[in-house]
């Protein structure tokens, strides 16, 4: 996992930080444990579409991420020093990229790119945005619970990865997870800098418990399993 506790940006969430770490590991070895058990299935039928379709969720949070971000700056940044327009504006470009990377490799399978939200993505959208409804900090607490989750299946993909010949899919997701490391990183930065009162840590929260709960379905057998039957 990658551990970002130490990050510097101020004392914001030092009354929440316990709750907050356990939440994030919760939701990692849900998401590692749920990415172990995919592949257990995969190797039984190792169908390069069945991968791709593990995939589409997987492709649509990039760009999901990229809408949201963008929309969190526009309505929110001006409230935020200028350094941290800038470094998530440059997060909102990283996830551009990702859905480009992503999408090729699960065109390389057979797949097809999503151009809209994966039905068993739906919940997980929902959510993010309706943090962003809520309060400037918790779209920012839910999508650093996400990424944490989606760290949680990169070491299970790159053991499946190498195991199956699947090279560019391993290139792909070590670039990722290079960039998760800041993504993670700066998610807790602005937290901790600009949680203020206890509605503040409250809604961070509420965010961070909400998207534990939701983030590591989609990397399920059970979730490739119904969006095989939708397409």
């Amino acid at each position: 996992m990658v551990d970002v506790r130490n990050v510097r940006g101020g004392d914001g969430i030092a009354a929440i930080s316990d709750e907050v770490d356990e939440i994030l590991d919760s939701v990692f070895k849900s998401t590692e444990a749920a990415t172990e058990q995919f592949f257990v299935n995969y190797d039984k039928d190792p169908d390069p579409k069945i991968l791709a379709g593990w995939l589409q969720p997987r492709c649509w949070r990039e760009l999901d991420y990229v809408f949201l971000l963008n929309e969190q700056i526009r309505r929110y940044g001006l409230s935020f020093e200028r350094k941290h327009i800038t470094l998530l504006a440059k997060q909102s470009f990283q996830e551009a990229e990702h859905y480009e990377i992503v999408g090729t490799a699960i065109e390389s399978l057979g797949g097809v790119v999503p151009t809209s939200v994966p039905v068993e993505a739906v919940p997980w959208s929902e959510f993010l945005w309706d943090c962003l409804e809520r309060h400037p900090l918790a779209a920012i607490a839910a999508w650093n619970c996400s990424e944490t989750s989606a760290s949680g299946s990169f070491a299970p993909t790159f053991r499946a990865g190498e195991r199956h010949g699947f090279t560019d899919v391993v290139r792909i997701y070590k670039q990722i997870e290079r960039d998760e490391k800041f993504h993670v990183g700066l998610g807790r930065q602005i937290l901790s800098a600009y949680a203020k009162t206890d509605e503040d840590r409250a809604e961070i929260l509420r965010a961070m418990r909400g998207m534990r709960d939701i983030a590591w379905k989609t990397f399920t057998p059970e979730s490739v399993a119904k969006s095989m039957m939708v397409a």
